[in-house]
């Protein structure tokens, strides 16, 4: 198999077993409990990540099929490798919130087994990274599902999801660490 292709499975592998010992003992009060209406639980976290991984990889299956073709700013944007690496470093910055489109806003009332849904959705996800070994990651541009105006390698692609779903690792984290979490103690 691809080296490129192992390397985004080891990632995804380590985040799905990081968020399992973090999180697969939660009860259902845990799991849904945010600290304030503006926040987000434990589970809000993680289903915004299945729904992220949901909507990326149905645009990227569609180009590895080749049922989709490539709009004006994918085949001709000169910024998409810097919207690449923009994206990219703010994913490691935790300080700096983003607000989410309306399509990627997790329920308020999250089901109990969110962990194991994740790790379904991950597994959809590693097929999505095979289905695209045949691609140049490099030459193949993709739209941003969250602005339309933003474009950035299938490569950057994937580094943008894999450090997506650490940081709302972090988020969901910081979560459970507060003192008001429920069973602390």
């Amino acid at each position: 198999m691809d080296n490129r292709i192992i390397q985004v499975e080891l990632e995804v592998d380590s985040i799905t077993a990081d968020i399992d010992q973090k999180f697969g003992e939660l009860t259902s009060a845990q799991i849904n409990w945010k600290p304030s209406a503006e926040s987000w639980s434990v589970g809000q976290c993680l289903d915004h990540l299945i729904k992220t991984s949901e909507i990326y990889s149905v645009d990227i299956n569609s180009v590895a099929k080749g049922t989709r073709g490539f709009n004006f700013l994918e085949r001709f944007s000169p910024l998409s490798g810097f919207f690449g690496k923009l994206l990219i470093k703010a994913m490691d910055n935790d300080e700096k919130k983003v607000k989410t489109s309306d399509r990627f806003v997790p329920p308020s009332n999250i089901d109990a087994n969110v962990v194991g849904l994740f790790r379904t959705s991950q597994e959809d996800l590693k097929e999505t990274v095979r289905g695209t070994e045949h691609l140049d990651w490099k030459k193949t541009i993709l739209t941003s599902s969250f602005m339309k105006i933003v474009t950035y390698s299938l490569a950057d692609a994937f580094t943008i999801i894999t450090k997506h779903q650490r940081r709302h690792m972090r988020q969901a984290e910081r979560v459970m660490k507060l003192e008001q979490f429920p069973g602390r103690g």
